[in-house]
């Protein structure tokens, strides 16, 4: 009888071992890698999706839109994070490695621009914010502000925000010399609201109701309203720094990443977006 009990044990305990194996083989793994605009987007999305899918473990790292891509290019990430449309050199660079990037907006951002909760000034022009980040203007006394040195800062050159941010608004032009590069949009955030007399840019979700900080308004041309970033002036594209969020991948999703993806773009994943402070794809 105990043979008999002990050897009814061993079995269960074999099946056991069999369903965890199963189970531990079953799991799958996503990566993405890339946009620190999205970092904590990403992140929200990989956490939620644990607890829909718990077969599957999507992890995200940041490091900015450009390291993303090199690492879709290189093989070595499943999905790439960017704030910024893929350049026409990087896309002949992907193919030139087999890799058909195609890019799935993910979620839509205001980019906004920030001073420190001190300065008075309310608004600026494209224009005048171009001049800023150019050098053509460096004191607030300039753009109808207090006599205050100007203090310029910038993501660096890994940031999508940067190239976006470079081209939308700069229309390509060089930055000004006193421009202080910063490696996260956090730490952006940070050096303004500590900066009397400074000034940077990011996604919208890093500055809504940060303590020491105040988000402009712009206008798109001398003697046009000036607009907030708000989800309403987003939307209708009468804030004139407007961007999509996207994902990378190579060639057309498949199996897990394309359920992941689906699932990102789903009423329940876009409502996370809104969580985070930026703004879904569906009105």
């Amino acid at each position: 009888m105990k043979r008999k009990h002990l050897l009814r044990a061993l079995g269960s305990l074999t099946a056991l071992v069999g369903l965890t194996a199963s189970n531990w083989l079953s799991q799958q793994s996503i990566t993405i890698t890339g946009s620190d605009t999205m970092l904590i987007l990403n992140q929200r999305w990989a956490e939620a999706y644990g607890r829909v899918n718990p077969r599957v473990s999507v992890s995200a790292t940041g490091g900015g839109s450009s390291v993303g891509i090199e690492a879709l290019i290189n093989g070595t990430t499943d999905i790439c994070a960017s704030s910024r449309i893929m350049r026409k050199p990087e896309l002949d660079r992907a193919r030139s490695h087999g890799v058909m990037a195609i890019g799935i907006p993910v979620a839509l951002d205001g980019l906004a621009v920030c001073v420190n909760a001190s300065n008075p000034v309310e608004s600026l022009t494209m224009d005048q914010l171009r001049r800023i980040y150019t050098g053509q203007i460096t004191n607030w006394r300039q753009v109808g502000g207090p006599d205050m040195p100007i203090v310029v800062f910038s993501r660096d050159s890994h940031s999508g925000t940067y190239g976006f941010f470079q081209q939308k608004v700069l229309k390509s032009r060089n930055w000004g010399r006193g421009v202080r590069f910063v490696s996260s949009t956090s730490e952006e955030a940070r050096e303004v609201a500590r900066t009397q007399g400074g000034i940077g840019y990011g996604g919208v979700a890093y500055f809504k109701n940060r303590p020491g900080i105040k988000i402009l308004k712009i206008a798109a041309k001398e003697g046009e309203p000036a607009y907030a970033p708000t989800e309403e002036n987003v939307r209708s594209r009468k804030y004139p720094i407007w961007r999509y969020l996207y994902f990378y991948t190579n060639g057309k999703p498949r199996g897990e990443v394309a359920n992941f993806i689906n699932w990102v773009r789903s009423e329940e994943g876009q409502a996370l977006v809104e969580e985070v402070g930026y703004y879904s794809l569906k009105p």
